[in-house]
């Protein structure tokens, strides 16, 4: 039986566009369109039901986040694909989108890319469909799962002093994640406690323009100064770091105990661009003596190689967030096969388990 599909969009370029790649696989099917939240929120309330909603931001009357909190509040639980633009604007929405239950988003091209950028958003939307709808992976060989019915992410807005400082210790913690890790990290992220003596460098799976958004999401929520990753800053004790979205992100020691960011412009590795892999090989050559590397939830295999070369060269140990807790059993599932985790647990022990693991 095909999976079932909505799609909301005030744009009715957009929503031929999407509806003719949807319709393109024969898993799938296009049953209903509206222009806006309020219309979509009228063919839920008539018992209409989908596998997966594409869901836009920005439109008239009731916008793609109002949408999310009204499904919220009427119990609606179906996964929701965000389908947004790069404004400023749309992608602190999108990330809240993605609080409020989305489980991903897609980056939309503009008017003056349908031709030459088509073919990418294509696939990135069936990557991801598929995923929302159990269908496995879209033309990938390795399968991975989906798994639904998360758990809420609590709400920890704080209002806290940040600590800061020069790196003690010589340890450093890094997270890799990708498909679900924008919501998964609102769970890890806020647990780290207000004196973590260390860096954090997050590698998350995201466009330019939206992993600065994320940053001052987790900010808000977090004990600790969350930020996005600046080039040629020093990483600073008791600072996250988010890796630019567009960017490759590397670290450089210009001196001993100096630790600087390296944001460039290397090409993709595996479509990624920031990789978790090309972020991990870097630290083979500065001065770390202990690295603790969480992780989450996210389709493919990015950052086991790193961890791989890192084993060799390195005093590195690896918590995996477990498969009922990963939107896609992917990026966990390839560590714990390529045998180099040393930690299996839920996303909710993943903070936990990485302090334990750096003696914190």
């Amino acid at each position: 039986m095909q999976k079932k599909v909505l799609i909301i969009d005030d744009s009715a370029l957009m929503r031929r566009a999407i509806s003719d790649i949807i319709n393109s696989d024969e898993k799938l099917t296009v049953t209903d369109m509206a222009n806006n939240g309020k219309k979509a929120m009228e063919l839920l309330r008539q018992g209409n039901r989908y596998d997966i909603i594409l869901l836009d931001i920005q439109m008239p009357i009731m916008n793609g986040v109002e949408f999310l909190r009204a499904m919220k509040e009427a119990s609606f639980r179906m996964p929701v694909l965000v389908v947004s633009s790069i404004a400023g604007k749309d992608a602190s929405e999108t990330i809240e989108a993605l609080e409020l239950g989305a489980f991903d988003f897609v980056r939309k091209p503009t008017g003056g890319q349908l031709g030459t950028a088509f073919s990418v958003f294509h696939d990135e939307i069936m990557e991801k469909v598929y995923v929302g709808c159990h269908l496995g992976v879209y033309r990938l060989g390795v399968q991975q799962h989906k798994k639904e019915d998360k758990p809420a992410v609590p709400d920890r807005r704080v209002i806290r002093p940040r600590t800061s400082g020069q790196v003690k210790g010589k340890k450093l913690a890094v997270i890799a994640s990708s498909t679900g890790g924008p919501k998964a990290l609102q769970t890890v992220v806020p647990m780290f406690p207000a004196n973590f003596p260390y860096p954090l460098v997050i590698v998350q799976h995201m466009p330019a323009a939206f992993t600065k958004s994320l940053a001052e999401r987790l900010n808000e929520m977090s004990l600790l100064h969350v930020k996005e990753a600046e080039d040629g800053e020093y990483l600073q004790a008791g600072t996250i770091y988010i890796a630019q979205g567009g960017k490759q992100c590397e670290l450089v020691e210009k001196s001993p105990g100096k630790y600087q960011i390296w944001e460039n412009d290397k090409p993709p590795r595996g479509g990624l661009k920031p990789c978790a892999d090309i972020f991990l090989e870097s630290l083979v050559d500065v001065s770390f003596e202990e690295i603790v590397c969480g992780v989450l939830t996210g389709m493919g295999s990015d950052g086991t190689k790193g961890i791989q070369r890192l084993k060799k060269n390195k005093k590195i140990k690896v918590v995996a967030q477990d498969e009922a807790t990963c939107v896609v059993y992917g990026m966990p599932r390839a560590v714990y096969v390529a045998g180099v985790v040393d930690a299996v647990v839920p996303l909710d022990k993943v903070t936990g388990t990485m302090i334990k693991q750096l003696g914190v």
